[in-house]
């Protein structure tokens, strides 16, 4: 049985069509996927900002606490609760600095390592034959 050129060109188009349909089928698909994964992402991301906002509160809220802790008075009260019997300084005691403290420490600690001397260098050449 022979085809005629209608039914050709019938399978021709029915096939295009379906090839079309699945390929726009597939774009769509594809492009909901995307948007569920940017939705997923942002999701995460107001999560995890929620959490930073939390642990900023966190960290402000201990630094008070230290801050409080470390005053004058407090120190002073908790000397006088515990019996501890410490004394403040004497003025002849304390000594100020006018450098960074951790520059100081930093350059005292490696004195030896960093010489004001250049290190002697030699080099010595071997030629083999």
């Amino acid at each position: 049985m022979k085809k005629s050129e209608t039914h050709a060109f019938v399978n021709q188009l029915l096939v295009y069509t379906l090839v079309v349909i699945g390929f726009s089928g597939s774009i769509g698909l594809g492009t909901v996927w995307l948007r569920h994964q940017i939705s997923v992402t942002a999701n995460a991301t107001k999560q995890l900002e929620a959490r930073l906002g939390e642990v900023r509160r966190h960290i402000a809220e201990k630094t008070v606490e230290i801050e409080s802790a470390e005053s004058p008075a407090m120190l002073e009260l908790r000397n006088k609760q515990w019996a501890l019997g410490l004394q403040p300084p004497a003025p002849a005691q304390i000594q100020h600095i006018d450098v960074d403290p951790v520059r100081h420490l930093a350059a005292k600690r490696n004195r030896a390592l960093f010489a004001d001397e250049p290190a002697a260098v030699s080099f010595q050449v071997v030629l083999k034959r």
